[in-house]
C-alpha cells in the first residue's frame, strides 16, 4: 500500500458554537494557520471547519471523539473541541 491510499485523519471543528468560533479564529487561523479552508457540512452538527493537526501538535485541543463519525473521500472524521480562552485584542 502507498502513502496515497493510507487514511489521514480529518478534524472536524464545529464552528457554530460562539466560544468555539472565537477560539478556532483566534487561534486555528491567528496563530496556528494550519486549518484548511473549506469545511464539511454535517447534519445535525452544522458546518466544520477542517484541521488535519494531530492532537500532539495541538495546544488549542481539549477532547476529540475516540472514534470517527463519518468519513470524507476515505479519511475518518472526527469531531474535535478546542480549548482556551479567546484572544483579548486591544481596541476590539
Amino acid at each position: 500500500m502507498d502513502n496515497k491510499n493510507i487514511p489521514k485523519p480529518i478534524y472536524g471543528l464545529v464552528c457554530l458554537l460562539p466560544d468555539q468560533k472565537k477560539i478556532i479564529d483566534d487561534h486555528c487561523f491567528g496563530t496556528c494557520k494550519k486549518i484548511i479552508i473549506g469545511g464539511i457540512n454535517c447534519e445535525g452538527i452544522g458546518p466544520l471547519l477542517v484541521c488535519r493537526t494531530p492532537a500532539k501538535d495541538c495546544p488549542q485541543l481539549d477532547k476529540e471523539l475516540d472514534e470517527p463519525f463519518g468519513e470524507v473521500m476515505g479519511d475518518p472524521v472526527f469531531i474535535r473541541k478546542l480549548k482556551g480562552e479567546p484572544l483579548e485584542i486591544e481596541g476590539k
